[in-house]
């Protein structure tokens, strides 16, 4: 194995993953499974025993027999204190992901005979901190350095050639994946590729349409062939039954119908889908896209004036199910615009290979320097790489020669007491709210943003300092529309007694990879606290352990 050193972008997809490197001509490529003998790998884990476990398409296939003992959709987990045990032993979120990312790096390393170290991996734009760090974990956990999580449609914005040219331009992509859907305005210009805003759905995606014409089939096939049994509750059945229904989604984007056959117990029928019946059943989840694409462009119009359809130069659509014609037919109508499809199932993991060697131009030599690099730094760098990687420094430059910016997808503040609404004294969690100092869509990084709070009660000598990020879709100032960040919260004591209302100086900062700082003063006594925000599930001292557990699993195609 060659000791060159190579950077590698993956798409830790909901439904499918890829991996890619940039390869001696300097271009993107993504990595086969020569197994499988396809570009995409299912993001599905079988366990086998405790430490054996089947990874991409035959866990997929295994599903049908024995389900108990399979995970699909962990993506849709990720950032959730979620568990599955299997022989005994507990996963997470994260050790799951990490399995099917020690998979791909395997055969990564098999095809590239090169060691897959550095990596950034991709997640969906309006992922929050909480699942962005459990993606960043699921890297630590398979091995890899994460040298940084790319949001989807940056990754694919990259790969879409839209670093060439000076014209400045907007673009709005329209990221419908297996799991999840986002929409992202992106403002391409001759020195940067700059982050606008960003709005999604974490539970909508192209399995939801698979699942809607699973339930078409099952209602069809019972009035058709009457079973004796009840198919629904046949595991085997259904998991074959969901198979078929992404086959016919597939099938739908090309041909016009579909006749499906299906037996069980003794009875059989001949079920026929059309386009026309299958985009009426799903025509609810095409909507909700819409709506979102309708918050995104409202933002656009709240941050450059206009009319936001005017705005945008270009529609880009990533991800596998934008290949259904209702897609391009749906924003032509709505909007006027006309998409464009290109390479929609490997953009984001090529483009990923492309912002990992960026990332490695643009990071400072000195990961604590507050600016970014000059133009003299970065060509000494693009040197530097260009000996260690052996692609030639022409190339790297081409790839790394604007710089990406992207932004806050969730807004985060902390939690205040309304001393003005009536018998707060009797229950303060029912008067309590909280006030954002960093909002979504605020560019990275950003700050630091000032509050002034104050003192509750009179003669308080101490305050604690809680930091909670929205939940919903829409930024709320009420309790329940944000959720508690574990590791994001601390205590100022020994101040002196305070009266009520005495002030305390709060600020905010987030840097470009996301990570918040919290600091809190009391000016009168100078006693202060500063929190480093670790937005995660997982605590500092779990992480070495699942670590250990991952690679102790053999992992196989």
């Amino acid at each position: 194995m060659t000791e060159q050193l190579t950077y590698f972008g993956i798409d830790l997809g909901t439904t499918y993953s890829a991996i890619s490197y940039i390869d001696e001509t300097g271009r993107p490529t993504v990595i086969r499974d020569l197994i499988a003998e396809s570009d995409t790998m299912p993001s599905v884990v079988y366990f086998e025993s405790a430490d054996n476990v089947v990874v991409g398409a035959n866990a997929r296939n295994m599903a049908r027999v024995d389900p108990e003992h399979v995970v699909e959709r962990v993506k849709r987990q990720m950032g959730r204190e979620r568990q599955w045990e299997f022989f005994g032993e507990t996963h997470t979120p994260e050790s799951i992901s990490a399995l099917i990312l020690r998979r791909l790096t395997e055969y990564a390393q098999e095809y590239t005979q090169r060691e897959v170290r550095q990596a950034v991996i991709t997640v969906p734009a309006y992922f929050g901190m909480l699942e962005r760090d459990a993606t960043r974990n699921a890297g630590v956990l398979a091995g890899l350095d994460v040298l940084g999580i790319v949001p989807e449609p940056v990754a694919a914005a990259l790969q879409y050639d839209l670093m060439d040219g000076a014209a400045e331009r907007t673009v709005l992509v329209y990221d419908l994946g297996g799991g999840t859907f986002d929409t992202t305005v992106i403002r391409v210009g001759a020195d940067a590729v700059e982050v606008i805003c960003t709005d999604g759905d974490q539970e909508l995606g192209g399995a939801d349409w698979d699942d809607r014409l699973a339930q078409h089939l099952l209602q069809e096939f019972v009035a058709a062939a009457a079973p004796a049994e009840e198919p629904a509750e046949d595991a085997q059945f259904m998991q074959d039954l969901y198979l078929t229904a992404e086959q016919v989604k597939r099938q739908l984007s090309q041909a016009t119908s579909r006749t499906v056959p299906l037996r069980f117990a003794g009875a059989s029928a001949m079920i026929t889908i059309t386009r026309q019946t299958f985009e009426e059943i799903t025509r609810d989840l095409l909507d909700n896209t819409i709506a979102i694409t309708d918050r995104t462009l409202d933002k656009l119009r709240d941050k450059l004036g206009g009319d936001p359809r005017q705005l945008v130069d270009e529609v880009l659509l990533v991800g596998g199910s934008t290949k259904m014609p209702a897609v391009t037919a749906r924003l032509a109508e709505t909007y006027g615009w006309r998409p464009q499809l290109h390479d929609p199932d490997l953009a984001v993991a090529k483009g990923a290979a492309r912002y990992a060697l960026s990332r490695a131009v643009w990071q400072a030599a000195d990961p604590a320097a507050e600016s970014a690099p000059t133009a003299e730094e970065r060509a000494e760098r693009v040197n530097e790489l260009a000996n260690l990687t052996g692609l030639s420094a022409e190339s790297i430059a081409a790839v790394s020669h604007k710089r990406i910016t992207t932004v806050l997808p969730k807004a985060f503040g902390v939690k205040l007491v309304d001393t003005d609404k009536p018998g707060w004294e009797e229950d303060t969690e029912a008067a309590s709210y909280v006030a954002h100092l960093v909002h979504a869509d605020d560019p990275l990084p950003s700050g630091p943003h000032p509050l002034v709070g104050g003192t509750v009660v009179d003669n308080q000598q101490e305050l604690k300092i809680e930091v909670y990020e929205q939940a919903g879709t829409v930024e709320s100032a009420e309790l329940f529309a944000n959720k508690a960040v574990d590791r994001g919260a601390g205590t100022i004591t020994g101040l002196p007694p305070l009266p009520q209302g005495s002030p305390i100086n709060i600020s905010m900062t987030v840097d470009d990879n996301g990570l918040l700082t919290v600091h809190a003063v009391e000016p009168t006594s100078g006693k202060d606290l500063t929190i480093a925000v670790r937005v995660s599930v997982l605590s500092e001292e779990e992480i070495p352990q699942l670590r250990a557990k991952v690679s102790a699993i053999s992992v196989r195609s």
